[in-house]
This record gives C-alpha cells, sequence and structure tokens, in this order.
C-alpha cells in the first residue's frame, strides 16, 4: 500500500483508540434512531464493521513487539584488520 510513508506510533494508536472509544459511545447512544429506518440499519451496520476492523488494527499494533536494528559498522579490509580480528575469531573457534 503506498498511501502511507509510516506506521502509526504506539502514542498514535493509543489516540485513535481513545477516540474510536468516544465514537463508539455516540453510536450507542444514537443507535434506536438508526434501527428506525432501513439505510440507517445499513448505515449502522457498516459503521460497527468498519470500527471494529480499525480497533483490530491498533490493538494488533499496540500488541506487536519492537525489534532494534542495530547499526553494524563495516569492516574495513587491510593490513591492521587482520591483527585485530584475531582474537574474535578466536572466541568464534571455541564456540563452535
Amino acid at each position: 500500500m503506498k498511501g502511507f510513508k509510516q506506521k502509526t506510533g504506539k502514542f498514535g494508536s493509543l489516540v485513535s483508540l481513545l477516540a474510536l472509544s468516544a465514537m463508539w459511545v455516540l453510536f450507542a447512544v444514537n443507535l434506536p434512531v438508526f434501527w428506525n429506518s432501513t439505510s440507517g440499519q445499513i448505515f449502522a451496520g457498516f459503521w460497527a464493521v468498519f470500527s471494529l476492523i480499525m480497533f483490530a488494527a491498533h490493538c494488533v499494533r499496540l500488541a506487536e513487539r519492537q525489534m532494534r536494528h542495530l547499526p553494524m559498522a563495516p569492516l574495513m579490509a587491510g593490513p591492521k584488520d587482520a591483527r585485530t580480528r584475531k582474537d574474535i575469531r578466536m572466541v568464534r573457534a571455541m564456540r563452535g
């Protein structure tokens, strides 16, 4: 999907869940009015399904673990590199 360049952060998801909860309260208060007409029933059904999808998406975003990407310095090849990296090779050999 090319619409958004960055994902919503955890704070953004919390704010969205708070706004969604407020909209649910307003929707629940006005639900009897929606049930009086056929178009109101269709709107209520679509709105309920859409809000459940939004709720699930934000909950998944809040529940996922964040992986840290550690930057790795590129190894420079050269005569000194072979001498300074010798102890690391020994440790790797001992680990197996």
